[in-house]
C-alpha cells in the first residue's frame, strides 16, 4: 500500500486532531474538548459524504462516527491522566537549600 497525497493529508489532519484532544485533556479544558470533538465529527462526516460518497445514516458511517467519539474520549482521557501525573510530580518535588 502506497501513501497517496490524500491519505497523507487525512493522516496529518487526524494526528493534529488527536494532539488537540490530548492537549485539552492535559489542560482539563472540557468545554474546548467538546468543540474539538464537534470539529472532528464534522470533518469526518464531510469526508465520508463527499470523499467516499456515503450516506450520513448508513451503518458504516455511524460506526465511523462512533469511532471518532471513542478516539477523542481516549485521547482526552490519556491527556487528562498525563496532566494529573505531571501536576502530582511537580507538587511532590523536594527543594534543596544550598545555604
Amino acid at each position: 500500500m502506497t501513501l497517496t497525497p490524500t491519505l497523507a493529508a487525512l493522516l496529518t489532519v487526524f494526528a493534529l486532531w488527536m494532539i488537540a484532544c490530548l492537549w485539552t485533556g492535559f489542560r482539563a479544558r472540557v468545554g474546548l474538548f467538546f468543540l474539538v470533538l464537534a470539529v472532528g465529527l464534522a470533518l469526518n462526516a464531510i469526508w465520508m459524504v463527499f470523499g467516499l460518497d456515503a450516506r450520513v445514516f448508513e451503518p458504516h458511517a455511524l460506526v465511523a462516527q462512533v469511532s471518532v467519539v471513542l478516539y477523542a474520549v481516549g485521547g482526552f482521557g490519556f491527556g487528562w491522566l498525563a496532566g494529573r501525573l505531571a501536576q502530582r510530580w511537580r507538587e511532590s518535588r523536594v527543594d534543596k537549600d544550598d545555604a
